[in-house]
C-alpha cells in the first residue's frame, strides 16, 4: 500500500473529490437520502399530512428507480463519449505524425534541389 504525507493525502482527496462523476455521485447520493427521509417522515405524519402524500413512499420508490437508471444512463453515455474521445485523441496523433513526416520529406526535397 502506497503511503502518503499529509499534504500527499489531502492532494488526492481534493483531486477525486474535484471529479464530475464524484460530485454527481454524491448529488445523487444526498438526494436519495433526503427522499429517503421525506419517506420516513411521511409515514410518521401521515395523520397530518393531504391525502396525495399518502401514496409518497411508493412514489418515492419510483423516483429512487428513475434517479437509478438516469445514473447508469448517463454513466454509459460518459463511458461512450470517453472512447470517442480516445479514438480522436489517436487520429489527432496520427495526423500529426502523418504531418511531420510530410514536412521532413519536403525539408529534404528542398535540401537536395539547392
Amino acid at each position: 500500500m502506497r503511503r502518503f504525507g499529509a499534504d500527499g493525502l489531502a492532494q488526492l482527496l481534493k483531486d477525486v473529490i474535484a471529479t464530475e462523476q464524484f460530485l454527481q455521485i454524491f448529488t445523487d447520493g444526498c438526494t436519495m437520502m433526503l427522499v429517503g427521509w421525506m419517506v420516513t417522515r411521511a409515514r410518521g405524519d401521515r395523520d397530518h399530512l393531504p391525502p396525495p402524500f399518502l401514496q409518497g413512499p411508493r412514489e418515492a420508490i419510483d423516483l429512487m428507480r428513475e434517479l437509478r437508471d438516469l445514473a447508469r444512463r448517463q454513466t454509459e453515455d460518459t463511458s461512450r463519449i470517453a472512447e470517442r474521445i480516445r479514438i480522436i485523441r489517436e487520429e489527432a496523433k496520427q495526423q500529426t505524425e502523418l504531418l511531420s513526416l510530410i514536412e521532413r520529406e519536403q525539408a529534404i526535397r528542398e535540401q537536395g534541389a539547392s
